[in-house]
């Protein structure tokens, strides 16, 4: 029997030739380009981030710059730390992007339809990180313990794990949501917007 598994991604046993067609190979290597551009953009910005503040003991007042703001330390900690949380969101979905790409490739599943998620995703991943962990850092959420947002690994380890699950954690937010105010047609508290509902018939 012919081996098309997904060991060897739904292909014949010796089948190696490509699936896809030089424009396809064009899109692809723009989307992987994209991504990783993205990728080691935020990693470098979390590593002038960490150099400055991951020590324990806050360093002697200094200015610096990033991406052309200037910051003075350590008065702005606490702004560098919520840096660090977009940062590594964007890291986490950019990794989730990655992730997907080379499956989906690999695999038979890409199409050209799909770009606009993987340019979104690693935005989509830091806007959710940030948020998320206010949430959390103000006490609306219980996730996980705020104090893992007063140190730099806590909260660049806390931004890439919302990242790299953000479809999980809005799918989460939305179940939460629906069960704190409920839904435009059937809202918190009320009975039903259908005439009759929950009565059976005579």
């Amino acid at each position: 029997m012919i081996e098309t598994d997904n060991r060897l991604d739904h292909r014949q046993f010796g089948q190696w030739a490509s699936r896809y067609g030089r424009s396809a190979w064009v899109q692809i290597g723009i989307e992987f380009s994209y991504l990783v551009l993205i990728l080691f953009a935020c990693t470098a910005g979390l590593t002038w981030i960490g150099y400055h503040v991951a020590p324990p003991s806050p360093a002697d007042h200094q200015t610096m710059t990033l991406l052309g703001i200037p910051f003075d330390y350590p008065k702005d900690r606490n702004f560098l730390l919520w840096m660090s949380v977009g940062f590594s969101g964007i890291v986490g979905g950019s990794c989730f992007a990655l992730k997907w790409l080379y499956h989906s490739v690999a695999k038979g599943l890409w199409n050209r339809d799909r770009v606009l998620w993987r340019l979104i995703v690693p935005i989509l991943s830091g806007s959710v990180a940030v948020f998320v962990s206010m949430l959390v850092a103000s006490g609306i959420l219980s996730l996980i313990d705020a104090k893992f947002f007063s140190n730099f690994y806590g909260a660049a380890g806390a931004g890439w794990l919302v990242g790299y699950f953000s479809d999980n954690v809005l799918a989460s937010l939305q179940k939460l949501a629906h069960k704190w105010f409920g839904t435009v047609d059937d809202p918190k508290g009320s009975t039903g917007t259908i005439p009759g509902a929950g009565q059976r018939d005579a």
